[in-house]
């Protein structure tokens, strides 16, 4: 199934420690979304991924080797993202 057959856009959102506000978002493909699920694990009746679901530090190499998105940002708290694909 195709990312617009399921109306989805994915992101990696970087959210600052210090006030919450969004700083940071990278667009996730749909191919990497397959794979970012087998490391952060979605609720069962969440396989999608429609839910935002916290990034540990503890899964970063994983995720920087599905996503090429680099070190973390130690200011930074990471959740998954997801909106309406347009």
């Amino acid at each position: 199934m195709a990312t617009e057959e399921l109306g989805a856009a994915w992101v990696l959102h970087g959210y600052s420690k210090a006030d919450e506000f969004l700083r940071t978002e990278l667009p996730i493909s749909r191919e990497q979304i397959l794979r970012l699920r087998e490391v952060i694990k979605p609720d069962a009746d969440d396989p999608w991924m429609f839910l935002g679901y916290p990034v540990p530090v503890e899964v970063w190499p994983e995720v920087d080797a599905i996503l090429h998105c680099g070190p973390p940002d130690p200011e930074l708290d990471y959740q998954t993202g997801c909106y309406a694909a347009e």
